[in-house]
């Protein structure tokens, strides 16, 4: 009988301590997820200071580059003209943050409007 019990006991234990593990591994995923957003959120600020768009100067284009501290970043921005003969001057901007997680990509984009009716691009005549 008390050979039973004891085995009773061990499959109880080792349910817990299986639950417990995948418990934990989930959270470490979390956290890791959490810290990747982070860093992407820091890294959105770093590119518009780096790069800034000047509401003079301001015309649809695309660029791209990577960050020397954060290898496995790299960062995309668009930016077109969102409604040129109702609104000229009106432009959409699109920053994104791109890295790869766990073999998957991953990504936080910040969309914003930027409102710049003295551009050159939209002052200029063609």
């Amino acid at each position: 009988m008390t050979l039973i019990e004891v085995l009773i006991a061990l499959i109880i234990l080792s349910v817990g301590v299986s639950s417990m593990m995948m418990a934990m591994s989930r959270c470490l995923a979390v956290v890791r997820t959490a810290r990747n957003l982070d860093v992407a959120r820091s890294l959105l600020r770093q590119v518009d200071v780096e790069n800034p768009i000047d509401r003079k100067t301001i015309e649809e284009a695309s660029e791209s580059g990577d960050f020397e501290d954060a290898e496995a970043y790299t960062w995309y921005r668009e930016t077109i003209m969102v409604d040129e003969e109702d609104r000229p001057g009106l432009f959409l901007v699109t920053t994104r943050i791109q890295w790869s997680e766990r073999g998957k990509d991953a990504f936080e984009e910040i969309i914003a409007y930027k409102y710049a009716p003295d551009a050159d691009s939209v002052t200029r005549e063609f």
